[in-house]
């Protein structure tokens, strides 16, 4: 016998709470490996060779493409944001 009920099943929210409850507790679990990873330094690095925007335009002018106006005027741009 159970307390609320004298012996029937549990209670109707039982079904609803019980997979959410389930749910969180895979998320938070999820969540907290993933914490810990990062902060035992398995956080994905940042390519060394990736070009960032300011380097394709140093070779761009390197080039001969763009006139030392343009580039300061993009330079500035890219500084800006």
């Amino acid at each position: 016998m159970m307390w609320w009920d004298y012996g029937t099943s549990g209670p109707w929210y039982g079904m609803i709470f019980g997979p959410l409850m389930m749910l969180g507790f895979i998320v938070l679990t999820v969540l907290a490996v993933a914490w810990a990873l990062r902060a035992a330094g398995f956080a994905r690095q940042p390519d060394p060779s990736a070009r960032t925007a300011l380097d394709v335009l140093k070779e761009r002018f390197a080039r001969g493409e763009i006139d030392p106006a343009d580039y300061e005027a993009r330079k500035k741009l890219l500084a800006d944001s």
